[in-house]
């Protein structure tokens, strides 16, 4: 049932962190420099160098959390014609972009993909089971497609995904204890991969792409940490629903910004393979096993605390237009939400087409100059490519309710 709250001002907390999660990409793919902002003798540097891992994580959490609730809100039934009508809505979501972009790229900045020796690639681009090592010898292509694959390769799943949760583990307790046994489980294949592939995971970036990095199997934890969440929200009167709001959003927050200090450190001193007086490495354990389950626990959490009042209501926040921007500055972090999936297409293309045209003798300046240029011109295209392929395609799309 749809509640009736007053529509205010106030944040999209889900668009505001998928905004953020979306910069924290651009940021670390403009490649920061090593001990460029020093202070009173402590480098600082770190705080730029955003684990663009845990904000591909945060969109997993956020994709698993929105996809459930699709189908906890009733916008989608358990049938044929609903789980049509879902897959149906997520191909006009994605694809049209999607196949829009590969077009573009493919001609203009990777074109030898279009070699004749190159379309096998092209075809796993094209089917979603792609990621950027594939091969011997990988081809050179937008890098961050890989995590649209994985994510398309989850939508399949979704709708039985659901039926299980509602027909067999019926009870709450059963729910938490299957997300604890998923979560260990991915423990487990993590720590195998890790053993088995430790030096080849530690040394080549193909291999952690190809055995820990992209498989969907590998990040089954994150969809299914943000899809049960809808189980809590759903029960109106359980213990967790009637936590008080301000505070645990105060540390919902505090955790986020916990996470992105604690992981940017560490991505700085520890897992760069361009590190001082150190010939190789890309991943270390502790992001191996411990920051991906961390990532999860954390956007859950967030999520929970921020949707728990308003989960049923469908029109709570105000419009998001230049006067409500002017109001609550904040929200301009929506529009980059709403952006998200354009600026994260474009962004890679955009900074390997103007690395060496963006630069200076000053690394930290060749730095900001680099972001800067890759943020407004990926923004651009992306509003570009949402007004005349985003927007027109969503209309097409069909719910069982009036909600939108």
């Amino acid at each position: 049932m749809q509640r009736n709250i007053k529509s205010s001002n106030r944040l999209d907390a889900l668009l505001a962190l998928r905004g953020f999660a979306c910069l924290m990409v651009v940021t670390i793919h403009c490649a920061p420099p090593r001990e460029s902002i020093i202070y009173k003798g402590f480098d600082l540097s770190w705080l730029m160098f955003s684990h663009g891992a845990i904000a591909v994580w945060i969109f997993f959490v956020l994709s698993g959390y929105l996809m459930g609730k699709a189908f906890y809100t009733k916008r989608y039934t358990v049938d044929i014609a609903g789980i049509i009508r879902f897959w149906r809505n997520r191909i006009l979501r994605i694809f049209p972009l999607y196949y829009f972009a590969v077009l573009i790229l493919s001609i203009f900045v990777y074109p030898e993909v279009l070699k004749f020796s190159n379309w096998g690639y092209l075809l796993r681009i094209c089917t979603f089971t792609y990621h950027p090592y594939i091969s011997s010898q990988a081809v050179k292509f937008n890098d961050v497609f890989w995590s649209l694959s994985t994510e398309v390769q989850f939508y399949l799943f979704v709708p039985f995904i659901y039926s299980l949760m509602q027909n067999i583990l019926n009870k709450r307790k059963k729910v938490f204890i299957i997300g604890l046994v998923i979560i260990c489980a991915n423990l487990i294949w993590r720590s195998l991969i890790w053993i088995t592939f430790k030096t080849e995971i530690n040394q080549q970036m193909g291999y952690a792409f190809k055995y820990w990095y992209t498989p969907l199997i590998g990040n089954l934890d994150l969809f299914i940490c943000g899809f049960l969440v809808n189980e809590h929200l759903s029960d109106r009167q359980s213990y967790l629903q009637r936590t008080k709001s301000l505070i645990t959003k105060y540390f919902a927050v505090i955790l986020l910004f916990l996470l992105y200090f604690f992981t940017a450190y560490h991505l700085y001193h520890q897992e760069l393979w361009n590190l001082p007086n150190r010939s190789g490495g890309w991943r270390t354990l502790t992001t191996i096993v411990i920051l991906q389950p961390l990532t999860a626990v954390i956007t859950s959490f967030f999520i929970f605390v921020f949707e728990k009042d308003i989960y049923d209501d469908f029109t709570n926040h105000e419009k998001l237009s230049f006067s409500t921007i002017l109001n609550n500055p904040i929200r301009i972090l929506e529009v980059i939400g709403n952006l998200s999936y354009g600026i994260y297409i474009w962004h890679m293309p955009i900074i390997a087409r103007t690395y060496d045209i963006f630069t200076s003798e000053i690394p930290i300046e060749a730095f900001y100059i680099r972001l800067t240029a890759t943020v407004i011109l990926s923004t651009v295209l992306a509003t570009v490519t949402y007004y005349l392929v985003e927007i027109p395609f969503s209309k097409w799309k069909i719910y069982q309710s009036s909600k939108t």
